[in-house]
């Protein structure tokens, strides 16, 4: 960005300036970059901290810093901070630089924009917009309900009136209903249990459900007293042994059809069905092909038409329009950054995409818009109100720490990393002395150096992009990380990081070759199905795949020996890979499935995850000796990572949900 304009100021970003007819000043260059990101975030709160962390990156939080730009800006600016024109105060929550880009109509453009409106109407009502008006200026968030327990799973009735949803947590859940205009609540579960998905008929008279006990998933719904706001009865209409239900709505059609999407279990299969009401007989719609998982659906207003929201890829999510006529389907858009809901706008022309921290509105021609308001907790099952002004959404907040164990006492865990957001993706420098991990603070994808009981702000990613993995140079001065499209090469001692392009779409890097400048990564194929071991020349950014005996490799962990030999396995196998693509299998699992290689010296480190916890197989390759460790995990902690000597483990809680319900407007 060179420059932009603020009222009547220009601002010359490579210069520093601020000028307008009046004045002109030259600032401070970190004064111009908390303005270039305030511009860069206009029309919203930002806080102090994300300010800090954006302009000073690796540095340790000082609000005073902020506060003295923000005053300097306004001097620049010519505004009052007892009455500012751009920059706004909100109180305990940060800056806001509000532009009002119109311009002052004349008198006479005024008459004459008035005088063409009356022709026009006069001329006839056929030259308006096809499509009505859909409002994506959206400043109020408020919660629906105030109680402190879990909500999720916010299902509305097609007239506006009700919203069912279920409040509790695991096995101890009940459905509730809310009537929105007195507040009312009523508790329409009678018993206690573990209840998901929702959906409407469309009388707005009945609730259809899920209600999972022990392994076995049933269909079932309500018949309900709108009068009295009670349910009536509960009848079962289909019961799951070998699929789990996975949508997050059940969508009920006039015709009595409940369509929903299904999993094999053990399985990443996939298909959308549907289930008679009065006949209970199922029918498989659409099944989808390998890895291609389907995700969500979403009915339209007429009923002639499902949206369909795909995982296609190493962080590509397709949306389709399924035509319940002939079931032809057409893909419209294809976004990143994960999907947690698909609703239509009532119009029917819109598709409303919870996309993880934001909001998208996508036309049936794939063209998107933001729908932006200050959040940074993920966003699930976003949904307009009939009158497309407001939209309910579940906000969900995840907590996930980082814990250690060692191989000498295995059951004690020590939490190391502990904050109120997802912490995870710990990677073990070469001497296994301090670690590198992700943690998403504030809504923000950032990396952090763990060493000797201290956190360090490493990367503070000033475009909050995806990042996939991260390895270590061999001499533990640098790491690389990287995004969809570019390369981040990290000096720890200063902080400062190179950004490099590439031209491959999102890979993700596994380890960094001790004897050339390339990194190991793994990347999913062009089918979407399978992924594959290949090499980054880091000098010139080529990708080169894996082969052995003249075919591509599929992989799941991969590990580099000190010969840059690769190891790498299936869910079962473990596999040898030389320079000159000749592979043999080196080890298998009987009844475990390996979710870990590392290799230490002449030791394979292999862990397979087993019912009562994990396996560590110590396999020397000279000698092809192994040693069987097992490390029982009542606690349900996932084991993410190990140090190359197998010391010290790695551990991520299981992840700590606060859902709550909310409606903007």
């Amino acid at each position: 960005m060179t420059g932009f304009r603020i009222g009547n100021f220009t601002v010359d970003v490579s210069r520093c300036k601020i000028s307008s007819v009046e004045s002109e000043q030259v600032v401070e260059p970190k004064v111009m970059d908390v303005l270039q990101f305030l511009y860069s975030k206009r029309g919203n709160v930002v806080s102090q901290e994300e300010i800090f962390a954006a302009v000073w990156p690796n540095s340790v939080f000082s609000p005073s810093n902020v506060q003295r730009n923000i005053a300097l800006l306004r001097k620049a600016l010519n505004e009052d901070s007892k009455n500012p024109k751009f920059i706004i105060t909100h109180p305990k929550r940060g800056y806001c630089l509000a532009l009002d880009e119109e311009k002052p109509q004349t008198v006479t453009r005024a008459i004459l924009i008035f005088t063409t409106v009356i022709l026009l109407c006069l001329i006839g009502g056929w030259l308006s917009l096809d499509q009505e008006a859909v409002k994506t200026d959206f400043s109020v968030l408020v919660p629906i309900t105030s109680n402190e327990a879990n909500e999720s799973y916010l299902s509305q009735s097609h007239n506006g009136k009700y919203l069912a949803f279920v409040r509790g947590d695991d096995n101890n859940q009940h459905i509730w209903l809310k009537e929105l205009a007195t507040g009312k609540e009523v508790q329409l579960s009678q018993y206690p249990s573990t209840y998901s998905s929702l959906g409407w008929s469309a009388d707005n008279r009945a609730l259809a459900f899920i209600e999972k006990q022990n392994d076995i998933s049933q269909l079932a719904y309500f018949n309900l007293d709108m009068v009295n706001l009670t349910s009536l009865n509960y009848a079962k209409v289909l019961e799951l042994k070998e699929y789990l239900v996975t949508s997050q709505q059940l969508q009920w059609t006039n015709n009595n059809q409940i369509y929903f999407i299904e999993q094999r279990k053990h399985k990443n299969d996939t298909q959308l069905s549907t289930v008679n009401i009065e006949t209970k007989q199922k029918q498989v719609i659409k099944a989808s092909d390998g890895q291609d998982w389907l995700k969500l659906h979403a009915l339209s207003p007429d009923q002639t038409q499902l949206a369909l929201g795909y995982e296609a890829g190493q962080n590509n999510y397709r949306i389709e329009i399924l035509n319940l006529t002939d079931n032809s389907s057409k893909a419209i858009a294809v976004i990143e950054d994960g999907i947690h809901g698909l609703s239509w706008h009532p119009s029917g022309e819109y598709l409303l995409i919870s996309n993880t921290n934001n909001l998208l509105l996508i036309d049936r021609q794939g063209n998107s818009t933001d729908i932006a308001f200050n959040n940074y907790k993920i966003i699930r099952d976003a949904k307009f109100t009939p009158s497309g002004e407001e939209i309910l959404m579940e906000l969900v907040n995840v907590d996930v720490d980082i814990l250690r164990a060692t191989n000498t006492a295995p059951q004690q865990y020590e939490k190391i990393v502990d904050t109120s957001s997802v912490d995870f993706l710990p990677v073990f420098s070469a001497d296994s002395t301090k670690f590198v991990f992700e943690s998403h603070r504030f809504g923000l994808k950032q990396l952090f150096l763990y060493e000797q009981g201290k956190q360090t702000l490493i990367f503070a990613n000033p475009n909050n992009e995806e990042l996939f993995g991260v390895v270590w140079s061999k001499n533990g001065e640098e790491v690389i990380t990287a995004s969809k499209d570019k390369l981040f090469r990290i000096a720890l001692n200063s902080g400062d990081y190179q950004q490099i392009p590439h031209l491959h779409h999102s890979f993700y890097l596994r380890e960094k070759f001790n004897n050339e400048e390339a990194i190991l990564v793994s990347y999913r194929s062009d089918d979407g199905v399978t992924f594959h071991p290949a090499k980054l020349d880091l000098q010139t950014l080529s990708l080169t795949p894996f082969t052995g005996q003249g075919e591509r490799l599929a992989c799941y962990a991969m590990a580099l020996d000190k010969h840059d030999q690769i190891y790498f396995s299936n869910n079962k196998q473990v596999f040898r890979l030389d320079q000159d693509g000749n592979f043999a299998q080196v080890w298998h699992a009987d009844d475990s499935d390996i979710i870990g290689l590392a290799v230490d010296e002449q030791t394979l480190n292999i862990t397979s995850e087993q019912e009562q916890g994990y396996q560590l197989t110590q396999l020397n390759l000279q000698s092809a000796r192994s040693e069987i460790h097992h490390i029982e995990n009542e606690k349900g902690n996932m084991l993410i990572n190990a140090s190359h000597d197998s010391t010290q483990f790695l551990y991520l809680t299981e992840p700590k949900r606060t859902r709550t319900l909310v409606r903007l407007r």
